[in-house]
């Protein structure tokens, strides 16, 4: 009877696994499909960089030296050296593996300078954002 209980559990646990892993997470959009800013957003200006660690991500060094890991990234702005204003909340919910700052949830990117801002160069591999 203890190895059914055990069995049971073990095929509970990984079923329940299972449905975190395939839950879609999305960003929070208004009645015309435009992303909106959480309550606690808040504007950091700061470098975009490209970080090669666990595979590459793009993260923001603040003006102030504060370290954000950056979530939800639109394409067009994974350039390191990218200037921008970045509207967005912190959010302390979700841990990663990059030891980089707090998670920034990206809601809107505005460019500032664009003068030194190149592709990572990390190979023929297509760059996705956390």
């Amino acid at each position: 009877m203890g190895i059914f209980r055990t069995l049971l559990l073990t095929i509970a646990m990984a079923c329940g696994l299972i449905a975190c892993a395939d839950s879609k997470e999305s960003s929070p959009v208004n009645k015309d499909n435009e992303p909106t800013a959480s309550p606690a957003s808040a504007v950091y200006t700061g470098t975009i960089v490209y970080k090669t660690f666990e595979g590459g991500f793009f993260a923001l060094i603040s003006t102030d030296n504060k370290r954000f890991t950056l979530r939800h990234l639109p394409e067009d702005y994974r350039l390191d050296g990218l200037i921008v204003e970045i509207t967005g909340s912190v959010n302390k919910n979700i841990i990663t593996t990059t030891q980089f700052g707090d998670l920034l949830e990206v809601d809107a990117v505005k460019v500032l300078d664009d003068s030194r801002a190149r592709p990572p160069e990390s190979g023929p591999r297509k760059l996705k954002s956390l």
